[in-house]
């Protein structure tokens, strides 16, 4: 008979371990695992003192101070800047809320965005922007109170399922206050954020129905989703652009048809714009790859569930809402992030195409006669940029995984 350990010596132990005993044992524990620390260390010193000596010495910053606006929001109507100021209190509170719903940020967090926000104050400068922005933190921190609120925890923890709807309906006011504006003066960062925002929205049921479509009983259904998928993955990201831009407007040209002169046909009379061409071409790459990742989901779940639930007499509509899409998409949260992390980069390709996203911005801007030569200030500052987007996600990913107890048993 095998006695039960008791609990106390179930627990974990944790051992603590001086900085210099961990750094003794993990990083010269034996000659070559020193050798190669000295040696790591020697490269990464070297490279940090080129790149802060570039940053704080070597480099001119005023084509970055001259073009702020630029960067953010491209040939924007300045007497309409107002409308994304209100998208951005809009987004402000409910991301306050979203996140307070799932997670708690720590203190070392909370004063660790606090201090990255002082050299995002000092870069903006301007009195009335300044302000502004810190109404839209302030609209987040409230957002965030208010869910983490004794009183208000449990209601908004229950209520929380309701937050992608928020967040659609969020898209959809943001794209009817934008649209006031051409969309050929939209650019910068507005631009790359729009064209993800709206690429996520719209390629994430799509990529859902083809990962269903693919598991389908039906040949009609599933041969055809495997056609999308697997042509769409097979063609790059650039192609889709150039297709969407220059082939849409045949597809949909508002002449009629010479092959069907005979019946006079008229196909359409809608011209899309270059920004809805790029909606649209990211849209169809973009659920292809969602719809991979997604169908690796409905294989993780156990077949065994499926047929328990078609055994209580659930039909397959509510078999796959309540059993087999809530596991799924759970198991494959990480890699739907990581899709729309990436998403966000392959946005830059756009710029190709003639749309001024803020990497297109970035080949303007060192375009100007005082600025020539300025390439190495304006990539780092674009690259910077996109690096805190990519790593705000990731860390959302991150919290939102460990609040769901993915990857824990």
């Amino acid at each position: 008979m095998i006695a039960m350990a008791p609990a106390a010596q179930q627990r974990r132990i944790i051992i603590r371990r001086s900085p210099r005993a961990w750094a003794r044992e993990n990083l010269f524990g034996s000659a070559g695992n020193t050798l190669l620390t000295v040696v790591s260390l020697a490269v990464v010193a070297f490279m940090a003192y080129g790149v802060l000596r570039f940053v704080f010495v070597t480099a001119d910053w005023s084509v970055v101070e001259a073009n702020r606006r630029l960067f953010f929001l491209g040939r924007f109507p300045a007497d309409e800047t107002w409308r994304v100021w209100i998208i951005l209190y809009v987004v402000s509170a409910i991301g306050g809320v979203s996140v307070g719903a799932y997670a708690r940020i720590p203190w070392q967090a909370a004063i660790g965005l606090a201090l990255l926000m002082v050299p995002v104050l000092l870069f903006i400068q301007g009195g009335q922007v300044a302000l502004l922005t810190l109404v839209a933190l302030a609209l987040f921190a409230a957002g965030y109170g208010v869910a983490r609120l004794p009183a208000a925890a449990a209601y908004v923890a229950q209520q929380r399922g309701w937050l992608p709807v928020v967040w659609v309906a969020a898209v959809l006011f943001a794209l009817w206050l934008l649209s006031a504006v051409p969309t050929l003066v939209w650019g910068g960062l507005m631009l790359s954020m729009t064209l993800t925002v709206v690429g996520i929205a719209a390629a994430f049921p799509l990529g859902l129905l083809l990962a269903i479509g693919r598991a389908s009983t039906l040949p009609v259904v599933r041969w055809l989703s495997i056609t999308y998928i697997e042509v769409i993955r097979g063609v790059p990201l650039i192609t889709i652009l150039f297709m969407a831009t220059y082939l849409l407007p045949l597809v949909l040209r508002p002449e009629r048809d010479l092959a069907l002169g005979i019946i006079d046909l008229p196909i359409t009379g809608y011209n899309p714009n270059l920004v809805v061409r790029a909606f649209i071409a990211i849209t169809l790459f973009s659920a292809a790859y969602l719809a991979e990742t997604i169908r690796g989901g409905l294989q993780a779940v156990p077949r065994g569930q499926m047929e328990a639930a078609q055994a209580l007499g659930l039909g397959t509509t509510r078999t796959l809402a309540f059993i087999v899409l809530p596991q799924a998409l759970r198991a494959v949260v990480p890699a739907i992030v990581g899709q729309f992390i990436s998403l966000f980069k392959d946005t830059s390709l756009v710029a190709i195409v003639g749309l001024t996203d803020l990497l297109g911005v970035a080949r303007q801007v060192t375009a100007q006669q005082e600025f020539i030569g300025r390439q190495a200030e304006t990539l780092l500052f674009v690259a910077a940029i996109y690096w805190m987007v990519a790593f705000s996600m990731s860390r959302a990913s991150q919290r939102l995984e460990k609040t769901l107890g993915i990857g824990e048993r």
